[in-house]
């Protein structure tokens, strides 16, 4: 045990000698062109972005959360539309029975446009695409406050237990 051990000291790799990593000329080029890319990027990527009009420039929800009972609530979220683009939606959500209508543009970037339904319920964790639309987003905000109202019609006397079938497509 009390062997002494003596270090040796092997040739450094030719990419090494001379006091730093180089690597072979292909590796360099790729790099290279890489960061040159990079570089380009970095300038045009202010002078490429583009403003769009989404639910939270045309939507005031603290005048809608006005217009609905008190056990709703009115929000955006952020989803994914389409092919991975995110866009804003509307949710009126009712807090006792964790029912959600949402209110989605159909053109990402034109939320007065054609609109889309869904009904999630978030005690199943199910949300289903309504089968109506609507033509502009007037339109759509007048059917979601009529079908809420048509909702506090059902929930009443009946607390926060829902009616029978009621998560169904055909009863919305």
């Amino acid at each position: 045990m009390d062997e002494s051990i003596e270090t040796t000291r092997g040739s450094l790799p030719q990419e090494r000698a001379g006091g730093r990593f180089s690597a072979p000329a292909g590796l360099r080029d790729l790099v290279s062109r890489l960061l040159d890319w990079l570089k380009r990027r970095a300038g045009a990527d202010l002078e490429t972005v583009s403003t769009a009009t989404t639910m939270r420039n045309v939507v005031d929800t603290d005048a809608l959360a006005d217009r609905t009972p008190p056990d709703w609530d009115v929000r955006y979220d952020m989803v994914t539309y389409g092919r991975g683009t995110l866009t804003d939606v509307l949710i009126f959500h009712h807090g006792p029975t964790r029912q959600e209508l949402v209110v989605m543009p159909e053109r990402n970037t034109e939320p007065e446009g054609e609109t889309s339904f869904y009904h999630t319920d978030r005690v199943r964790g199910a949300r289903h695409l309504l089968s109506i639309g609507a033509d502009s987003l007037v339109a759509a905000l007048g059917y979601i406050l009529d079908r809420i109202g048509r909702f506090e019609q059902l929930f009443a006397g009946r607390g926060a237990d829902l009616p029978s079938g009621y998560t169904s497509v055909s009863d919305l």
